[in-house]
């Protein structure tokens, strides 16, 4: 998960409990807004000590990068599947619409005779 994901959704899980909090509290509207305010700025807090953390902490070179060969040999063989089936699909459609315009021309014939 991405950093910023990661920040925003403790942002909202903290808005939502805060929601959550005040409700059960039963608080007018002033303390409602207070203690939702209050919870998702802790939320917000607590998410940025986290992700700095894990920043300062992280380890560039344990990064994995991707071989581009690799992937685009995987994808090459994807892209010929797809274009497989594709084709099949395609005389799949031709051959019904082969049946349905015979099965028309003797429709009319039946009504004609």
């Amino acid at each position: 998960m991405r950093e910023e994901n990661f920040i925003y959704f403790s942002v909202v899980s903290g808005f939502f409990m805060g929601i959550i909090y005040a409700i059960l509290k039963g608080f007018d509207f002033i303390h409602f807004l207070f203690a939702v305010f209050l919870i998702t700025a802790l939320f917000y807090i607590i998410s940025l000590a986290a992700v700095s953390f894990f920043i300062k902490y992280l380890n560039i070179k344990q990064i994995v990068f991707f071989d581009k060969a690799e992937i685009d040999g995987v994808l090459d063989v994807q892209i010929k599947e797809l274009e497989k089936r594709e084709r099949l699909i395609y005389e799949s459609y031709e051959f019904i619409k082969k049946i349905e315009e015979e099965e028309m021309e003797f429709i009319k014939k039946k009504r004609n005779v």
